[in-house]
């Protein structure tokens, strides 16, 4: 199976490289903050959006908010600020580091008043740009925790959303209490450099799981 993949470079979608596996998928996800994967591919991209508890609906929409938001943001804040937008089931988390107070209310604002949005998490911090060390760090965190979860049967992977941001590890998506707790553990003992885990889950109850898993076919753990 051949992968094609798109990535937002804040003011367009570029087309990259064909890539012939997931591994060099996962990869790129990694490295790129702020990207996310448009498979084109039909086993593939089947196997993942039917995997994905949200309705098809709600990741068009997650994913037009995503390249929204960003170029808004980037646009309005430019070089002065590092802030990294990342969407699940209509709701923003915003991590980053801005220069002052007034370039935070400006991301939270404009992501508050986008439409579509149902919650915005903001954990911007008002410090120092964080440097390439520092995100190639949080870079190797992520592949690490994505790799665990997808090897992990009690997580379901591909209805949660990771983001880790200066060793705090992000955890977003549709899934029960017991998942939920099952992928913080995980995560937290994933390597001795995570600082802390935070849950921005939306919690269903087993019957609901069994109702959305039921939709479509879940991809099976290797």
């Amino acid at each position: 199976m051949e992968l094609i993949i798109y990535y937002w470079d804040k003011q367009k979608m570029k087309l990259f490289t064909k890539f012939r596996n997931a591994a060099m998928l996962l990869s790129l996800a990694s490295i790129l903050p702020g990207c996310f994967p448009i498979i084109a591919g039909t086993g593939i991209y089947s196997a993942m959006v039917l995997a994905d508890r949200r309705p098809l609906s709600i990741t068009t929409i997650d994913r037009g908010i995503q390249l929204e938001l960003d170029g808004i943001i980037q646009n309005k804040v430019g070089s002065n600020a590092h802030v990294n937008v990342n969407v699940f089931n209509q709701k923003v988390l915003l991590t980053g580091e801005v220069p002052n107070q007034t370039y935070k209310n400006l991301a939270v604002k404009e992501a508050s008043q986008q439409e579509n949005v149902k919650k915005v998490f903001d954990e911007l911090k008002i410090a120092n740009t964080s440097s390439t060390e520092d995100r190639l760090i949080d870079s190797s965190l992520y592949s690490l925790i994505k790799a665990k979860f997808v090897a992990t049967t009690d997580i379901p992977s591909n209805s949660m959303k990771i983001v880790v941001e200066a060793k705090t590890v992000y955890l977003m998506g549709v899934v029960t209490e017991l998942e939920a707790k099952a992928a913080a553990t995980v995560a937290s003992r994933a390597s001795d450099s995570v600082k802390e885990v935070v849950k921005l889950t939306d919690i269903i109850s087993e019957e609901e799981k069994k109702k959305l898993d039921s939709m479509g076919v879940v991809e099976p753990k290797k």
